[in-house]
């Protein structure tokens, strides 16, 4: 029988004894009870009391004894729940770095695979540039050799153009002629002018125009080193430059 249920007699003792005790007078308030039975019933009860009493102590120290189990438990959990925590945090940071890291690489990758693209491009950029200086040289130095070609052949003009001067002065000079002895005797000199045409020999007096064209266009011969004058020309201008 349980604590509870013991002083749950004892007090319904209690109670009959009381409700089957004799009044003292007539007002009712009092009565009359055996002193002996009540003893007894008081001493149950102070023994159920503390019986109950003892079973609180023991189930407060249970309680206690649970709660630190729990408290303990709870503890563990926490510990165990701070564990996992950490363990995901470093998994989350070490997975986070594995990342940067392949960022990184990739970046890496990406800027090398650039810096190839223009060093290549600065390559080809280099290459075209020497074939355009070279091509700009060789027409620099074509664009001087038609320059110079042009001085050449304006000294040439200007050379033949003082010789025509000249010739055309001498012929203008008058020539004293030397009297020769035989100089009254003039041979008469005749021409058949059927035998040049059967021969198909042209007569002095038809020579033909175009032959006469040419002939008036023909330039005087140059009889002056004209190569030195152009060469000594060239040195001055080169001298003209340096200054």
């Amino acid at each position: 029988m349980s604590t509870q249920d013991k002083l749950e007699r004892v007090l319904r003792d209690i109670h009959v004894l009381i409700s089957r005790s004799e009044l003292y007078d007539n007002t009712g308030e009092k009565i009359i009870v055996e002193k002996k039975k009540m003893f007894e019933h008081l001493n149950h009860l102070n023994a159920c009391i503390y019986e109950m009493m003892d079973e609180y102590e023991v189930t407060q120290q249970s309680r206690d004894k649970a709660e630190r189990e729990a408290r303990k438990k709870g503890d563990a959990m926490i510990f165990k729940a701070s564990r996992n925590a950490e363990d995901v945090y470093a998994a989350a940071v070490l997975y986070t770095d594995d990342a940067l890291q392949r960022v990184q690489h990739i970046m890496q990758d990406t800027t090398d695979a650039l810096q190839d693209i223009l060093k290549k491009a600065q390559d080809d950029m280099k290459t075209q540039k020497g074939i355009i200086r070279e091509n700009q040289s060789e027409l620099k130095s074509q664009l001087q050799d038609m320059v110079d070609t042009e001085k050449y052949l304006k000294l040439i003009e200007e050379r033949n153009h003082e010789l025509e001067k000249e010739r055309a002065k001498e012929k203008n000079e008058p020539k004293e002629e030397k009297k020769s002895p035989y100089q009254a005797i003039k041979p008469e000199i005749r021409i058949n002018p059927e035998y040049f045409k059967k021969a198909g020999i042209p007569l002095v007096d038809e020579e033909p125009q175009d032959e006469v064209a040419e002939g008036k266009k023909e330039i005087p011969e140059v009889t002056v080193d004209l190569d030195a004058e152009y060469f000594k020309w060239k040195a001055k201008e080169k001298d003209n430059k340096k200054k």
